[in-house]
């Protein structure tokens, strides 16, 4: 309950906005908050007027755009990032999750997961469908989904492998049919994860990915494979 009342208290500012306008404008603070659509226009003015802060408007935006975990609105970034005239101090890492996001689709087998005592590929789930997710405690849009994820994973009985991305000391107790472990370098690349909270729905035999759901919203609309 606590946690719910931190959460709304945090969302208020929020209510009142478009949910497509929500990137603060670069070098000005004072505007008001544009859409995806804008961001991609405000880079081109800003490579054609003034060259000198492309790369730092690449980079702003960049690090704007993976808080949202919208992977789609990474992708289309790249007409900067493969633009050898833009030297983006996270050029090379947006090549990288773009790839990552393009070779990770639904209906290819979901890398293996190694970690301490848990395998993925041997390990037995009473359900058909498993929710990978990826998190950090102290990430406003993880806590956002947990508030609502560990009541209706309850309610469905759904299986979850939780593996936080950090070092950060985990303040969630999470349900007892959850598995909680912390992910290392080589699985957060596998999956490609370079925002939280990222999610994977798998067959739980076959290991293969059913979906990628953004959010719960999302989730919720494949609730006939659980």
């Amino acid at each position: 309950m606590k946690k719910a009342f931190v959460f709304l208290l945090l969302s208020m500012p929020l209510l009142g906005q478009k949910s497509t306008d929500i990137f603060p404008v670069f070098n000005q603070p004072q505007s008001k908050r544009i859409s995806i659509e804008k961001v991609l226009i405000d880079i081109r003015e800003i490579k054609k007027n003034y060259p000198n802060r492309y790369a730092a408007a690449v980079d702003f935006y960049y690090l704007k755009i993976i808080a949202t975990g919208k992977n789609q609105w990474i992708e289309k970034l790249e007409e900067f990032s493969l633009d050898p005239d833009c030297q983006a101090t996270f050029r090379t890492k947006i090549n990288a999750q773009i790839e990552r996001i393009r070779t990770l689709q639904v209906g290819e087998k979901a890398p293996d997961i190694y970690l301490d005592a848990f395998h993925l590929y041997t390990h037995h789930f009473d359900k058909k469908t498993v929710l990978i997710l990826f998190y950090s405690p102290s990430c406003f849009h993880c806590t956002e989904l947990l508030v609502d994820l560990i009541p209706y994973s309850e309610k469905w009985s759904l299986s979850v492998i939780a593996l936080q991305v950090d070092e950060e000391m985990n303040h969630w107790i999470f349900p007892s049919h959850w598995i909680n472990s912390k992910a290392d370098d080589k699985v957060r690349k596998a999956y490609g994860v370079f925002s939280t909270p990222s999610l994977y729905l798998i067959q739980a035999k076959s290991k293969r990915i059913s979906a990628i759901p953004e959010n719960l919203t999302e989730l919720k609309e494949f609730e006939p494979l659980f």
